[in-house]
Parts: C-alpha cells; structure tokens; sequence
C-alpha cells in the first residue's frame, strides 16, 4: 500500500466517523448515555432525561443500519410506526430489566409487517435529549432490509 492510499483513508475516516461506526454495533454506541432527572416546569416534577456520550452523538441525524426485534404493542403497532428493542421481548425494556437505551421508535415510509425474527433496518436515526413523551432514539424513513 503506497503512503498516498494510506492518507487518503485515514482522511476519510477521520471525516466520517460514521462510516467507522458502521463496523461496529448502533446499540453499542447508543449504550453510551446517561439518564438524570431533571425539574421540567410544565409538568411540576423532576423528570428523567438522557445525556448522551461521544460515541451516541456521532450516530445523531446520521443514516444507520441496526438489527432489533419488533415489540407488538397493540397501542403502538402500525405497519408503518412501531418500537425496535436490541433484546428479544423477554427481556426488553418494557418486559424485562434492560434500560431505556436498548428501544427506539420506528417510522418507516412503507409497511413492514410485523416480525417474531429479528428485523434489520436501515433509516436516519436522532437523538432526542428533551422531549421526554418520546423514546431516547427515533429512526426516520426505516427501510426493511431483506436478508
């Protein structure tokens, strides 16, 4: 490998750290977080709020490829909006003992069906740091990638 090639990817990598975080896993990344209570005015309580490390803001806004499980809750599952969990439904955040970090809202612009398998999809992820009505991470225009 010539010294020319050499700098040309290290360039690249260095100005795109997604593309380095694709080798590795999203829920990983998304795991570097913190949540702390805060008081929220509008409510009159303290509520809690995620502070999100180095490696879960680099993924902010970013487009991502993340495999998960569909969780079917009735009040949530559209075939076009529904919750993705790293872990299966036993031990999700809503059934189990894992943490807020490990599910994210999904909105996708075509019908997905609902799945018992794990699903891999690929869509623009964001952060959301205040709005504590919606899940830590929400994936926009989510595309069922066929295996």
């Amino acid at each position: 490998m010539n010294l020319h090639y050499l700098l040309v990817v290290i360039l690249f990598w260095a100005n795109n750290p997604v593309w380095a975080q694709a080798t590795t896993n999203v829920w990983k990344s998304l795991s570097d977080v913190e949540v702390k209570d805060r008081y929220d005015a509008s409510v009159g309580y303290e509520v809690s709020y995620p502070v999100f490390g180095d490696r879960a803001q680099v993924l902010d806004g970013q487009q991502v490829t993340v495999k998960g499980y569909m969780i079917p809750f009735e009040a949530y599952l559209k075939p076009n909006y529904f919750i993705l969990s790293a872990l299966p439904i036993a031990a999700c955040f809503f059934c189990g003992g894992a943490g807020p970090e490990t599910v994210m809202e999904v909105f996708s612009q075509e019908n997905i069906e609902l799945s018992q398998e794990v699903v891999e999809l690929r869509g623009r992820l964001e952060l959301n740091p205040d709005n504590p009505d919606r899940m830590m991470y929400i994936l926009y225009d989510a595309e069922l990638i066929e295996n």
